[in-house]
């Protein structure tokens, strides 16, 4: 390869590398991938549990105040008791209270069985809480040294960064336009290494396949990248087609 080709490929890797540094900048390393998820799916354990308390005990609430607005109206139901003048009414206000002090039971049930809902998932948020102390402790050392060595890694991005910007610069404008409107229509990889297909026990002629696609590319192709770095796109996918130095 020579020429633009040979800028384009080294573009091709940088960026990839780049990105391969950004991803490892803004995630989390695969040295603590596994105690990154551990820990996260305790702490979601511990959230769903303290939701769970929080709802329990709403519920207790709403259900302490709906018994206050009952026994508040029995009082005056009560009350009225004294006032009636005829057995219809004592029947129809008797038949009221009734249905209050029922309402006042159901609600203290609804209230009981709430608060102790809520001490039940309390005594379980305690246990997970202590069953992961040592799993954060652990995740916070890890974090720790993690933040320790994003430094180094801030740096190789902006190495990569610069040496991108190099190589756009180095080539002419239409060319790196073509680059970004491959890359930016099949959101991935511009380029695509030529790979060599050898037939099974060496028979009949090699063939050239596309990388990413697949597609076969003709003998004479591969000869025009190689001696004189022309650049030439996949027939199928459309990529810039490159052959990659042995060795």
């Amino acid at each position: 390869m020579s020429g633009n080709l040979d800028a384009i490929v080294q573009l091709h890797h940088t960026l990839a590398d780049l990105y391969a540094a950004r991803e490892r900048l803004h995630g989390i390393p695969d040295w603590m991938r596994e105690l990154h998820d551990e820990h996260e799916s305790a702490q979601a354990a511990i959230t769903e549990l303290e939701e769970a308390i929080a709802k329990a005990r709403a519920e207790r609430s709403a259900a302490e105040g709906q018994v206050e607005e009952a026994r508040e109206l029995l009082k005056r139901y009560q009350k009225q008791i004294n006032e009636v003048s005829t057995q219809r009414e004592y029947g129809a206000l008797l038949h009221e209270i009734d249905t209050v002090k029922q309402q006042i039971n159901e609600g203290e049930e609804l209230a009981l069985a709430a608060m102790e809902r809520a001490d039940a998932v309390v005594s379980e948020l305690e246990a997970t809480r202590e069953s992961s102390r040592d799993l954060s402790t652990r995740y916070e050392q890890e974090l720790e040294k993690w933040e320790a060595e994003k430094p180094t890694v801030a740096k190789e991005v902006a190495v990569l960064e610069q040496r991108a910007d190099e190589l756009r610069a180095e080539l002419p404008r239409g060319v790196v336009r073509q680059f970004d409107r491959i890359a930016e229509r099949l959101d991935g990889p511009p380029l695509a290494a030529i790979r060599r297909v050898e037939r099974p026990g060496g028979r009949g002629p090699t063939e050239w396949h596309c990388g990413q696609c697949n597609y076969r590319v003709r003998p004479q192709v591969v000869v025009q990248i190689s001696n004189s770095g022309t650049i030439v796109q996949c027939e199928s996918c459309k990529r810039i087609l490159y052959v990659e130095n042995e060795g």
